[in-house]
């Protein structure tokens, strides 16, 4: 997904920049040297949007679990993470961590579209959960 994102980002922004004065080079009657920046802007902000799309992650470190999303980024504990809920039905389209304050955080990083692999990522995030809870009880 990290690299469909990257070689997308730079593709649409080129896009949008080679159309923006492929339109005013002909001359298109209602194109405007202002309609060109738009477009330009318009091509570097789904550029954005695409590279942040390819940083999304879920790191586990020794103090917990860094998740970044879309928008958000968190730093949970591993004392704040009570379990994971990922439906084997698709659902919903990624797996949830249910949290001790009684909400949940999306894990973007885990598609269910991926199948076989991210059942298995949702097994290893499981692991990792119940290990580092099992070791701050002890």
């Amino acid at each position: 997904m990290r690299v469909v994102s990257i070689v997308g980002a730079v593709a649409v922004t080129a896009g949008f920049a080679v159309l923006s004065v492929a339109l005013f080079v002909v001359d298109w009657e209602p194109w405007t040297v202002l309609d060109m920046i738009w477009m330009n802007l318009l091509g570097i902000l789904f550029g954005a949007a695409l590279l942040r799309i390819s940083d999304i992650q879920a790191r586990p470190t020794e103090e917990g679990l860094v998740v970044k999303n879309m928008v958000r980024t968190r730093r949970l504990d591993w004392g704040q993470i009570l379990g994971v809920t990922f439906s084997p039905e698709g659902d919903d389209p990624w797996p949830l961590l249910d949290l001790t304050d009684g909400t949940t955080c999306a894990v973007m990083a885990i598609q269910h579209a991926d199948g076989r692999r991210a059942h298995a990522e949702v097994a290893r995030l499981r692991m990792l959960i119940k290990r580092r809870t099992h070791f701050k009880e002890d």
